[in-house]
């Protein structure tokens, strides 16, 4: 069947960021012509009409923040709110909203777009318990286990799974004992290009405890030769801890992008991108700095792997993401080194590309 005669729809559970997993959604729509359905639509987050998309948005439920209260109220409105899925022909879940599977007709086409099984649900659960006050530790227990379970017998009813690479298809495997495709999220080549070298370093992931920009900033706060810029968004987690360390620093400075105008800007410009996440499923921006002929100070762990090639399209570190091994990684970086990378970040990037992307999801769709 042709893929303009379905009816088609992407169910995201929050547009919260304006992060890679909602451009990811953005683009997938755009190229399937299918309509968006999400917990909700966070003025955080990406204006779809904005950025262009022209099919139907349906919000599921209300905006609420508290994370916890989030999930749970998510959960229950993906559950009852969602009998709108029966009039589609495919549906494709993305991230934490399985429990809408229900409400699929029989004859309907499911595809889960995996990023990764619930880390709180699995590899993390144990740092997500840590956070959790001791009263309410028995309630954290008894909910992730139902929550679990019910994930389980959710993605048993789910037609075929997408995941993004490599690393989160082993992590399906080994948690699930489910068999999965990667299909490498894109990058619009057209958008990042090669500009030009200006004096700094450049962060653009959340501010969060999983993103370790604490480390990043720490480091910088040794090297006050070394210029740093840091992108924030203004529902970032740890945005006011990593403030107030980083106010004594004239190296450091942070920067905010209403609609993420001028990111492209300052990737374009930078000398390397700086980012060491925790065992990281997938992450956009070493193809999108790959794109604009930049390396990248990445991790030395799972998925990375799959795009960075140290010394030639960027440095990996420690995968404990140690201040002291940023600070060499940066030291080597020199914006001649940095200059010296460009051809090999170019072809890399290029095995990203949107065009490779709509041709396999099409596929997979049809």
């Amino acid at each position: 069947m042709n893929n303009h005669n379905l009816k088609i729809l992407i169910l995201h559970d929050t547009f919260l960021y304006k992060w890679w997993w909602e451009r990811l959604i953005l683009m997938m729509a755009k190229t399937l012509n299918a309509d968006i359905a999400s917990g909700f639509f966070s003025g955080g987050s990406f204006d779809l009409r904005k950025e262009g998309f022209k099919w139907k948005i349906i919000p599921v439920s209300t905006e609420i923040f508290k994370k916890w209260f989030r999930h749970i109220k998510l959960k229950k409105d993906f559950m009852f709110n969602t009998s709108f899925l029966k009039e589609y022909n495919t549906v494709i879940f993305s991230w934490d909203c399985l429990w809408a599977v229900r409400n699929i007709a029989p004859w309907t086409k499911t595809i889960y777009y995996c990023h990764t099984p619930p880390r709180y649900l699995y590899d993390l659960k144990n740092d997500y318990l840590k956070k959790v006050p001791f009263y309410l530790k028995f309630a954290f227990n008894f909910l992730s286990t139902i929550f679990r379970k019910m994930y389980e017998l959710d993605i048993k009813k789910i037609d075929l799974i997408l995941t993004n690479s490599k690393n989160t298809q082993n992590r399906i495997k080994d948690f699930l004992w489910i068999d999965s495709k990667v299909l490498y999220p894109p990058v619009d080549l057209k958008q990042f290009k090669w500009v030009k070298q200006d004096d700094y370093y450049l962060s653009y992931s959340r501010l969060s405890t999983a993103k370790r920009i604490d480390n990043i900033v720490k480091a910088f706060a040794w090297m006050p030769n070394k210029k740093l810029k840091v992108i924030y968004w203004i529902n970032d987690p740890q945005k006011e801890e990593i403030f107030e360390f980083a106010k004594w620093y004239n190296n450091i400075e942070f920067v905010t992008l209403p609609w993420n105008i001028g990111l492209t800007d300052m990737v374009w410009s930078c000398i390397a991108n700086v980012c060491i996440p925790v065992n990281e499923d997938f992450w956009m921006i070493p193809i999108e700095a790959m794109a604009a002929w930049k390396p990248c100070i990445w991790v030395d762990e799972w998925w990375l792997k799959e795009t960075i090639i140290d010394k030639k399209t960027g440095v990996l570190i420690s995968e404990w993401g140690r201040v002291e091994d940023l600070i060499n990684a940066v030291e080597f970086m020199t914006k001649e080194i940095a200059l010296q990378m460009r051809e090999n970040c170019e072809k890399q990037a290029s095995k990203f590309s949107l065009q490779e992307f709509e041709r396999q999801i099409k596929d997979y769709v049809r």
